[in-house]
């Protein structure tokens, strides 16, 4: 009795708390609906104002607010941004005319129109806050969250909706955790991008020929960049650029994919390239391995493509026809050289990593797939015409998402490129796109959950599903909300790496972008990607930077009065550990000082960063290292120098650090004034001291064998002189000029795979 007594009582508190709970839930709802009215009129009233003053890309984007969040199926708004109701769902219709441009006219008309949607903005800003406070106070996260989102876009600095939202800023962008490393990504793939297509690589033109071009009587050059050969009978200048080119997409690779995956990004193929400008040298070409293709395959490669991939000998080539201009031979050396380093074989991932690294790097696309048909097939939708620009490639993923009408990513893996419309072509770029900016390790878990075995939609979706615990549902989900309500971070994302020369930071910002140039060239000189640099520093950056004014002044001070002493400033404990500082004028001496000691290389060449932070301050660089890196979890670490570098022999010992010192000492040895440049062996994580310790070297400068000690960088604590899974070797003596290194790490067992050796390292002193 007892007992039913008080579950009685419990009943007795909880059924009016739930009562009340849900009256609040349907009084928010109503006062939801008046909102709702309220903006859609006064929404749709300022952008008639505005189409009525020829004000019409205003208006385009007022219509598409109140469809997007306020009233999804409000017929004018639809109408006007050119959608057409079919059956339940909203589809754009090319058929209607829609005007998006602003034309010229008189400010002083327009002035009315923006004070009546200020004053209408700051009505709504105020409904939405008590909206979201009451849905709050009535356990209603979701609506809440949904009432603070409206505040911050019409007031983005409030501080008490971006608290609500757990929203910080990066940049001046305010934006969730999520966004925030979207658009830090978006940050360094742009400033990677950029800093490639500025920089030239080196390449060197051939006097030999190749065997299979002789064959064909092909009249052909050759040239030769680090890693790629580019043969033809383009211009040697136009080869040189394609040979560049090659080399940039795979640095671009090495940028996108980095650590991602757990462990360093390895180049899963390197094909050189034949272009030739004519149909019969083409076909020449082929007929020498005509062998290697029954004939309907010959005739589809001679009639139908301008690309086919051969064997001579024991190499592998992508043969081009470059009849229609350079422009189309860049692109297809990009995308080249990503297929194949990416290691992606399904169709659609194979493409969209295509248009995807051209858009990076040229911000177009001119190269399709199209692969060879067996049986007449019919697209489902009206083709549109994909012209090259990728700002049309966005919009047409922006349509698609709008009507939540795209191939879901799932069927993607399973297209043949001979079945592609055009949606699905952009929808593969699209989720190219968007999962390099979010996780690009996915990229190749989706394109191995296709298997022989796998045919269909739903078992690509458990197949993922079980390798990744993500649901492809929900990314698409996700993809859809980037693509379709994310405007604001889509174009924060796409910012210029530097503002144009216009603008008032223009010098500023390039000397300090200039600092992270340097950096970049000495990551790609050790085969590693190059990163982004952002330009709003934290707080430990702005100490640095007062210290530097501070010190400034006090030697201004002791110029004036030399007889009075003047005590120097605190340095802050952040130099050398979360801020690099220095008062160097020749930013890439500044870089090859820093790189001479072993940590700050790790710092600086670690694949796992895509971002640094370098303060526009005249008075010296200021580089802030802070972001975390992503370090691998297994595999083989990196050695420097990386194959095939040149690095200068010498270094001075005081620029080893202390943990170089105390090495010495405890081998013996007497630490010289100067020594050999460290050789480093970088794990990029955290591994057991007995890993490093029973890591071998043997270093050999020509035929002599160089004496050297081991220094343990990882372990103890953050002195300044540490870093995880860090390994040197100093040798004694600096190298010898022009001598040719080989350096054989040999590391324990069970740190590679089984048979697995870490390569031998050979690299040229300067």
């Amino acid at each position: 009795m007892r007992v039913l007594a008080a579950a009685a009582a419990v009943f007795a508190t909880v059924l009016p708390s739930l009562a009340l709970r849900a009256q609040a839930g349907q009084d928010l709802a109503a006062r939801e609906q008046k909102l709702v009215a309220a903006a859609v009129a006064g929404l749709h009233a300022a952008a008639d104002a505005y189409a009525a003053q020829k004000q019409h890309a205003q208006a385009q984007l007022l219509r598409r607010e109140i469809w997007m969040e306020y009233d999804e199926h409000d017929e004018k708004a639809r109408d006007k941004t050119g959608f057409a109701r079919v059956g339940a769902q909203w589809r754009k219709d090319p058929q209607k005319l829609v005007i998006d441009k602003d034309l010229k006219v008189d400010p002083k008309l327009l002035k009315k129109i923006e004070q009546d949607l200020a004053a209408l903005r700051k009505k709504l800003a105020a409904d939405h806050r008590l909206l979201a406070q009451d849905a709050a106070k009535a356990g209603d996260a979701t609506r809440a969250a949904k009432h603070w989102g409206r505040v911050l876009a019409m007031l983005p600095n409030d501080a008490e909706a971006a608290g609500a939202l757990a929203m910080s800023s990066f940049e001046g962008f305010a934006g969730s955790p999520e966004d925030l490393a979207m658009l830090r990504r978006g940050r360094a793939i742009r400033g990677a991008s950029d800093w490639l297509m500025r920089t030239p690589f080196p390449v060197t033109e051939l006097s030999d020929k190749h065997p299979l071009l002789a064959a064909a009587n092909v009249t052909h050059t050759g040239v030769k960049s680090r890693h790629y050969t580019i043969w033809g009978n383009l211009s040697p200048d136009d080869l040189k650029t394609l040979a560049m080119d090659a080399e940039r997409s795979l640095l671009l690779c090495r940028t996108l994919f980095g650590t991602s995956r757990g462990m360093l990004f390895q180049p899963v193929l390197f094909r050189d390239m034949v272009f030739v400008r004519q149909t019969k040298e083409y076909h020449a070409v082929l007929d020498q391995c005509a062998n290697q293709f029954d004939a309907q395959r010959l005739a589809f490669l001679k009639n139908d493509v301008d690309q086919a991939f051969l064997a001579a000998g024991k190499q592998f080539l992508r043969l081009h026809k470059a009849d229609i201009g350079l422009d189309a031979a860049r692109d297809q050396t990009v995308r080249g050289v990503v297929q194949d380093a990416s290691g992606v074989n399904t169709n659609g991932l194979w493409e969209g990593l295509g248009h995807a690294a051209c858009g990076f790097l040229f911000g177009r696309s001119l190269s399709f797939l199209i692969e060879q048909q067996k049986a007449v097939t019919v697209a489902s939708v009206q083709q549109k015409t994909l012209v090259p620009d990728m700002n049309v490639w966005m919009q047409i993923a922006e349509e698609s998402a709008w009507g939540n009408t795209g191939t879901r990513t799932s069927e993607l893996v399973l297209l043949s490129a001979a079945k592609f419309t055009t949606e699905q072509r952009v929808k593969a770029w699209a989720i190219c796109h968007y999962l390099l900016h979010w996780r690009p390790d996915l990229l190749h878990q989706l394109d191995q959950s296709q298997t022989p075995k796998i045919q269909d939609a739903p078992g690509v979706e458990a197949e993922f599903q079980k390798r990744t615990q993500q649901s492809l549902p929900k990314i698409d989900t996700d993809f859809t909300t980037f693509w379709s309500r994310s405007a604001n971070l889509r174009k924060a994302m796409q910012a210029p790496a530097v503002p144009d020369d216009k603008a008032a930071d223009h010098k500023a910002k390039v000397r300090a972008r200039s600092l992270v140039d340097a950096i970049n060239q000495a990551r790609a000189d050790a085969a590693v990607g190059p990163l982004g640099a952002y330009f709003v520093t934290g707080d430990d950056a702005k100490a640095v930077v007062a210290y530097d004014e501070a010190l400034t002044k006090v030697e201004a001070d002791r110029k004036k009065k030399p007889k009075e002493v003047f005590a120097d400033p605190v340095a802050p404990a952040a130099i050398g550990r979360s801020v690099l500082y220095s008062r160097a004028t020749d930013p890439k001496a500044l870089v090859a000082s820093w790189l001479t000691r072993p940590v700050l290389r790790d710092r600086l060449l670690h694949p796992g960063r895509d971002l640094l932070g370098s303060t526009p301050f005249a008075g010296a660089f200021v580089l802030d290292v802070a972001l975390p890196v992503v370090p691998t979890r297994s595999g083989p670490p990196m050695a420097w120098p990386a194959a095939g570098q040149r690095i200068a022999g010498t270094v001075a010992s005081a620029d080893l650090g202390p943990r170089a010192v105390a090495a010495f000492a405890a081998a013996g040895k007497e630490l010289p004034a100067t020594v050999g440049a460290p050789l480093t062996l970088h794990f990029l994580r955290a591994v057991p001291a007995a890993v490093l310790m029973g890591t071998e070297v043997k270093v050999y400068a020509g035929n002599f064998a160089c004496d050297g000690v081991k220094v343990v960088y990882a372990g103890g604590d953050d002195d300044g002189d540490q870093a995880d899974g860090l390994l040197a070797f100093v040798p004694l003596q600096p190298l010898p000029s022009k001598a040719q290194v080989e350096v054989t790490w040999t590391l324990p067992p069970g740190v590679l795979g089984k048979n697995e050796k870490f390569p031998v390292v050979t690299f040229t002193v300067e």
